[in-house]
């Protein structure tokens, strides 16, 4: 092989069924280090454990002098050879290399130019051609603990199935695909453009979170630097940000929506009413500071709150809903008081007559006002709403992106309880605009719409 030259590799996981395998393009010049970043991507783990390449030995062959090994420098270990400064065409010279990943688990890859095909002249760095299956569960336990982890998810009678599925849940998490067939090469290789050709990937300079198109390639609508889900993926490990954005893909919750005038009053009409009953030039309030009773009345039934509920619902101070209500706008600066007055503040005056100017205005005032891990808390619940996680399964979701981004809970561990009040306040606003007594189907779809716009 000449020195730099492209190389067609074939690299298959040893040991685990289904088989997982991948092809590859890479170019020779680049390092060992380099083909370990690679061989990351590609197979999906996440670089949480040590890892080492040898030169393989071909069957039948006996073993004369020391494998040459790669890794990174350690004075434990002087025969290991420095991953940085060999090229790939250089440690492929001669034989096949073997590539370990996590010693505890032992995944043991066989690396080695396929015999067959000719890479192409001119791509990117690395191209991810084919492959099947996705990659074990990192920290499964090697090839025996991933079968029987397998085994025990598949059989609804395993006595360990529930300890698996909350393993999955804490440790996988709701990104990372648990298909064991699941292999997305457009998802690979947008992440090694990332990596590779970062001035070649479409993705605007500096942009931590990798999900921020230059200005030329981003259409309307589209994700910027000021993105809420943008600015919580760029405080992300780089593997789990890797993970959510290729769920993000797959999911195509930030392809860029438009929702219509119709939608849009149906989602905000509680707001609507609000900005609407308040006015550009503003109301009264009573001495007490609350609402007069004829708007609250007024609102109450406009929005259909009045069936069914006890009480005459004129007055703020005994009608939840309305309270609520106002008490969500104020926090996000919709509305304001001054001098016994309640007033609309400046984007919300805009906002008038406009439901869809008035959706964007709540979508993006929805984190005013909350803490910091509320405001990642957001996030996450709004997310696992946007891709459909089950209703019982949202809180999960929500702990497991905390602990990937450096919440830490004094236990240790986060209930379903911390992740109601941590997401308490985005709640509040969601139940203001999705009453139950809407019809549920219609409410669903609305849902999540608003959670894909406040995403943005």
């Amino acid at each position: 092989m000449e020195p730099g030259e492209r190389l067609y590799l074939l690299v298959t996981l040893h040991g685990v069924w289904p088989e997982v395998w991948r092809e590859f393009e890479i170019d020779g010049g680049l390092s060992v280090r380099q083909l370990h970043m690679a061989l990351q991507v590609i197979m999906g783990w996440r670089e949480m454990h040590l890892h080492e390449l040898r030169e393989g030995i071909p069957p039948g062959l006996q073993v004369t002098q020391k494998q040459l090994r790669w890794g990174a420098p350690s004075p434990d270990d002087p025969d290991l050879l420095d991953e940085t400064e060999w090229t790939i065409t250089g440690a492929l010279e001669e034989f096949a290399l073997e590539y370990e990943y996590d010693f505890g688990d032992g995944w043991l890859h066989i690396v080695q130019v396929h015999p067959e095909v000719k890479p192409h002249a001119t791509t990117p760095p690395v191209r991810i051609m084919r492959g099947e299956n996705r990659a074990p569960w990192e920290d499964s336990g090697g090839p025996d603990g991933y079968a029987h982890k397998r085994e025990a998810l598949a059989d609804p009678n395993h006595p360990e199935r529930r300890a698996v599925k909350r393993w999955l849940a804490e440790t996988v998490g709701p990104w990372a695909p648990t298909d064991p067939t699941a292999f997305d090469a457009p998802s690979i290789q947008a992440e090694l453009n990332l990596l590779f050709n970062p001035r070649g990937s479409g993705i605007e300079q500096g942009d931590l979170s990798g999900l921020v198109k230059v200005k030329e390639l981003r259409p309307a609508g589209d994700v910027d630097e000021a993105s809420p889900i943008v600015m919580f993926a760029s405080n992300l490990p780089p593997a789990i940000r890797s993970e959510l954005r290729q769920h993000l893909y797959r999911t195509a919750v930030l392809t860029p929506i438009e929702i219509d005038e119709e939608t849009a009053a149906r989602i905000i009409r509680p707001f609507a009413w609000l900005i609407e009953a308040v006015g550009a030039d503003g109301l009264d309030l009573t001495t007490a500071g609350w609402l007069p009773p004829s708007v609250v009345l007024d609102g109450m039934t406009r929005l259909g709150w009045l069936d069914g509920w006890v009480g005459k619902g004129n007055r703020e101070d005994l009608t939840p809903p309305i309270a609520n209500l106002r008490e969500v706008a104020q926090r996000m600066g919709i509305v304001r008081v001054q001098k016994g007055r309640l007033l609309l503040g400046a984007p919300a005056k805009k906002a008038l007559g406009d439901s869809r100017a008035l959706l964007r205005l709540v979508a993006r005032g929805l984190y005013r006002g909350l803490q910091d891990a509320e405001v990642d808390a957001a996030v996450l619940h709004l997310l696992a709403i946007a891709d459909g996680t089950p209703a019982s399964e949202r809180w999960q979701a929500v702990a497991f992106g905390m602990r990937m981004v450096g919440w830490e809970h004094p236990s240790g561990e986060f209930t379903a309880t911390d992740m109601r009040m941590a997401t308490a306040e985005t709640d509040r606003l969601l139940s203001i605009l999705f009453d139950r007594r809407v019809r549920a189907e219609q409410a669903s779809e609305d849902l999540k719409l608003f959670a894909r716009e406040a995403l943005r």
